[in-house]
């Protein structure tokens, strides 16, 4: 019996150390890594205005430029931009390649499968466009086989109006030309089109007569599909992402988000 007992207590013990092992923070810690290194090293995708080179300099700028160099600012390091692609921004993330990806990247249920995503910093969804004189006066009138949807083949403008008004028609055009897709609606060669706010911000500021044209059938502050625009770190670290949680939180709550897509979405409708 006294052998018996002696056995359980043995196992109750090791039983403990490996709960408390378990249940102890890991001794890495990618914040203070990165503190030590001096180096804040960013993965980001080519994506006007988000972050982009520019065109005369080649040196990377942009909202999410602007908003890595405050965060490596009050880390106290420099920063370094790898450049990486839509295909390997969170392969190259779990590959250790850069310590964060700060791009407008959708922070979807699938992604968090295997990264941490920060909170957003801003929401992204589309509008509906209709001609400014268009019967259809609700989201409710587009699920009909009388209308036809123009988007760029291969992407979410394509594919959302199949998934959202399944009896309307979706035409796919294979061009990178957003105004000329977009011009199929204002023309009556189709009826309506999914468009994100930045880039009918930008067709806005390039054409004055847009809004003659075109109108947005849900209303400019009603977005279909909202998505939170988020940036992504390995899974695991805790600190790092509080801190850049924190550094986030600050910067929605005054406004900085708001005003830095104004500058640089203005900016490049200047450019262009």
């Amino acid at each position: 019996m006294k052998a018996l007992l002696k056995k359980w207590s043995q196992c109750a013990a090791l039983v403990a150390t490996l709960v408390t092992f378990a249940a102890a923070p890991a001794s890495a810690d990618l914040l203070k890594e990165i503190r030590d290194r001096g180096v804040f090293r960013v993965g980001m995708a080519e994506t006007q205005p988000w972050q982009a080179p520019n065109p005369e300099t080649g040196t990377y700028e942009g909202i999410n430029v602007e908003l890595a160099e405050r965060a490596a600012k009050i880390m106290g390091v420099k920063l370094e931009i790898v450049p990486a692609t839509w295909a390997t921004l969170v392969p190259g993330l779990e590959a250790n390649q850069f310590d964060a990806v700060f791009a407008n990247l959708f922070a979807t249920p699938e992604r968090a499968l295997v990264v941490d995503f920060t909170e957003p910093y801003f929401t992204f969804g589309f509008h509906v466009v209709v001609t400014a004189n268009s019967k259809i006066q609700s989201l409710a009138d587009l699920d009909s086989p009388d209308v036809t949807f123009v988007g760029q083949s291969g992407t979410v403008e394509e594919s959302y109006p199949k998934e959202m008004f399944p009896k309307a028609k979706v035409r796919g055009v294979l061009t990178n030309d957003v105004a000329a897709w977009i011009s199929e609606v204002a023309s009556g060669q189709a009826d309506a089109a999914f468009l994100d706010p930045g880039t009918y911000r930008l067709l806005k500021a390039k054409n004055p007569a847009f809004e003659q044209r075109l109108r947005v059938l849900n209303g400019e502050d009603a977005l279909l599909k909202p998505v939170g625009l988020a940036y992504a770190i390995r899974a695991g670290e805790p600190h790092f992402l509080n801190f850049l949680n924190t550094f986030l939180s600050d910067v929605v709550r005054n406004g900085e988000n708001v005003k830095l897509r104004d500058k640089w979405f203005d900016a490049l409708a200047k450019r262009q």
